[in-house]
């Protein structure tokens, strides 16, 4: 008999893994593998700070259930980084447990499968760092060609600003009329000195 934990992870709270637990689920029905437990996350696969991603290590330090492979459906589910899911992989290796990622076809209890793993993950690395750079590059050309970066600055009718502030209305006032802060209604009126 073959224990094993399945993980899924979607990197939104909008997002939904069902369909990674039915893949896992449907797999482990094909190897009759015994599906004790399933771990989820919702969080971002950057680092490895995940509430059921650590529940899971740690529960497979003891190991109670005798756990022989720990499966997902793709190496990033469990790591964006090579160095994590590396490390990841090592830490099952110590403990004679394997790792599998069914979309990738990866399959750490034989050895072509944890070759395979060692080049898949330096390919994805290198692709988000390609991303990354693409992403850069982008925005330092949008910045030499005069675009700005933050939110577009808020169109206000000055003149009605002046007009109410002129007539003694409170800033605040006008602010809640004009729906904005008090800072900006501040800004707009010129003002240098220090805003109460």
């Amino acid at each position: 008999m073959t224990n094993v934990y399945g993980y899924a992870r979607v990197s939104t709270r909008s997002q939904n893994y069902e369909t990674q637990i039915e893949m896992i689920t449907q797999f482990c029905k094909m190897k009759e593998f015994t599906l004790v437990k399933i771990y989820a996350d919702k969080a971002s696969g950057k680092d490895t700070d995940r509430d059921e991603y650590q529940q899971m290590m740690k529960t497979l330090e003891s190991n109670p259930q005798s756990i022989s492979v720990v499966i997902t459906t793709k190496i990033d589910r469990v790591g964006r980084s090579i160095r994590d899911l590396l490390k990841f992989v090592d830490t099952l290796n110590a403990k004679e447990i394997g790792f599998v990622a069914i979309q990738n076809s990866i399959d750490t209890t034989i050895k072509e499968g944890r070759l395979f793993l060692y080049i898949m993950g330096a390919l994805s690395e290198y692709e988000r760092e390609v991303i990354l750079e693409r992403t850069e590059t982008g925005r330092k050309r949008y910045l030499a060609k005069g675009g700005k970066l933050g939110k577009p600055k808020i169109k206000l009718h000055v003149d009605e600003i002046k007009r109410l502030d002129a007539e003694g209305v409170p800033k605040a006032e006008i602010a809640r009329r004009m729906r904005v802060s008090v800072p900006t209604i501040y800004d707009r009126l010129g003002w240098k000195e220090k805003i109460p």
